[in-house]
């Protein structure tokens, strides 16, 4: 879980570091069928719309993380009247995995959906986010985390605070990135030559084109390991909010190696970014 403020990169700032050759040092390849200016429009106009599209998702499940937690002002964290609160949090978006309700010292006092309900009554303070949540009393999002049962997933967390603005507790949901931006990016790639990734700045993937990429650390992977240029990339993009850059890699489903542009861009929430990349073969 992490800090606040949503911010979103303009594509006319992308735009302009790349027309004063800031974005990176390779000289950009010409795909088949487009000018290399005509290729590169084409791929900062798609990545300008899921930039936006997942900045949108996030911020909305932000906004209905807040509510519940102003809604507690008055009913309180606990009985049906929270749980009502939280069934329709997590009806609200269909990357949502659970939405909880935990008080003052970490201890469950709401969850939902139904398979959530075996929370109640634990205690999560041992939890490095969860902690930082109650003592910051803050909002903020994580990095991917271990979420229930063996998923993975994302936290946004808001403090609750009681109509005489005693800290109550805090209201928590935990959602997959994948599910997330999975329908935006396969939406917007359709009919094109691109791909997107997201990815954490330390090199998480949250989504890809492969699933079997999700939840991969890329400095970590003994895959990404064997393509020096790959690495390259993944420090260009965790030092640099946006840029552009041209590598080797394997294509989508770890075919052959071919060459590869991509341009990205950053979403972010409470302090906590991610990467958007938009990726098509040279």
């Amino acid at each position: 879980m992490k800090r606040y403020r949503v911010i979103f990169v303009p594509l006319a700032l992308v735009l302009l570091l790349f027309s004063a050759g800031c974005l990176q040092e390779h000289s950009p390849g010409s795909p088949a069928g487009l000018s290399p200016a005509k290729g590169h429009d084409m791929m900062l106009h798609l990545l300008r719309n899921v930039t936006e599209a997942v900045q949108e998702n996030l911020s909305a499940l932000d906004a209905a993380t807040s509510g519940a937690a102003e809604v507690f002002r008055t009913t309180g964290i606990s009985g049906p009247a929270a749980d009502t609160v939280l069934a329709k949090v997590a009806a609200s978006h269909p990357a949502v995995i659970n939405v909880i309700a935990y008080d003052q010292n970490g201890t469950v006092s709401a969850a939902e959906p139904g398979s959530a309900k075996f929370l109640l009554g634990t205690n999560l303070s041992g939890y490095g986010d969860v902690q930082k949540a109650l003592t910051t009393r803050q909002p903020l999002m994580s990095k991917l985390v271990g979420i229930a049962q063996g998923v993975d997933g994302v936290v946004i967390a808001r403090p609750v605070f009681s109509s005489s603005e005693e800290f109550t507790g805090v209201c928590s949901m935990g959602f997959s990135p994948d599910t997330l931006v999975r329908p935006i990016a396969e939406a917007a790639s359709s009919g094109t030559p691109c791909t997107f990734m997201v990815v954490e700045p330390g090199g998480m993937v949250l989504y890809d084109p492969d699933p079997a990429e999700v939840g991969r650390e890329t400095f970590n992977e003994t895959l990404y390991g064997g393509s020096p240029e790959f690495l390259d990339l993944v420090r260009h993009y965790t030092a640099n909010r946006t840029g552009y850059h041209t590598y080797s890699f394997y294509r989508t489903g770890f075919g052959e190696v071919v060459s590869k542009e991509t341009f990205w861009d950053t979403v972010e929430l409470h302090g906590m970014e991610w990467r958007v990349l938009v990726t098509r073969e040279q």
